[in-house]
């Protein structure tokens, strides 16, 4: 099966989750983690370990928070990171009211940097947005002249979900950590993303 192939197929499977995860009305029973910095909440499977954004990366411009459900010293086996103004809104199309045509362009340009497949869900029923997971293999073009010149395997995959508030915060949730992306971990987090709220 060739690469196009694979990317339609999971494309496929990521819009059935959408249709399917979101038809439900149920709601995490889990913490509810509301930032003190950020005035944000979320809807967590227990109480997290919480990291400021700019300390995780080193990086002041990072706003947000990493939320640490799992880990083994300074690694982090489940856990999720809250970005605020992760995105420029001039760049990233609005996936509520935007043309289609404008969104697929945007979604299809992003699937070749990185990720194994990306599509357009709905975060809650009246919000739109984007999810992502990141390519467990990466092709490696050394020499610049187009063509890969290896494979690079990563250890780990991550989702990536971004989107906008109601009043238009630009934020993205990104499940990360050393565990597999298994489909449980993947339901807990789009019935979360469904309680992402700013106070």
């Amino acid at each position: 099966m060739n690469i196009k192939k694979i990317a339609t197929l999971i494309l496929v499977v990521m819009t059935l989750m959408s249709v399917t995860v979101f038809a439900a009305e149920d709601k995490p029973t889990s913490y509810i983690y509301t930032s003190p910095v950020y005035g944000y909440s979320i809807a967590c499977p227990k109480r997290p370990n919480v990291v400021l954004a700019s300390e995780f990366f080193d990086d002041d411009t990072k706003k947000g928070e990493v939320l640490i459900f799992e880990n083994v010293e300074y690694e982090v086996k489940r856990g999720w990171i809250v970005l605020l103004d992760a995105f420029n809104s001039d760049v990233v199309p609005n996936f509520n009211t935007d043309p289609k045509e404008k969104i697929d362009e945007y979604l299809e340009a992003l699937q070749v940097q990185g990720y194994e497949g990306i599509a357009l869900v709905d975060i809650t029923k009246d919000n739109k947005g984007a999810l992502a997971i990141t390519a467990k293999e990466i092709a490696i073009d050394e020499d610049g002249d187009g063509e890969p010149d290896g494979v690079a395997v990563s250890d780990h995959q991550e989702a990536i979900a971004f989107f906008r508030t109601p009043d238009g915060k630009c934020v993205s949730v990104w499940l990360m950590g050393t565990d597999d992306l298994n489909d449980a971990a993947m339901r807990n987090f789009r019935k979360a993303l469904m309680t992402f709220k700013i106070n």
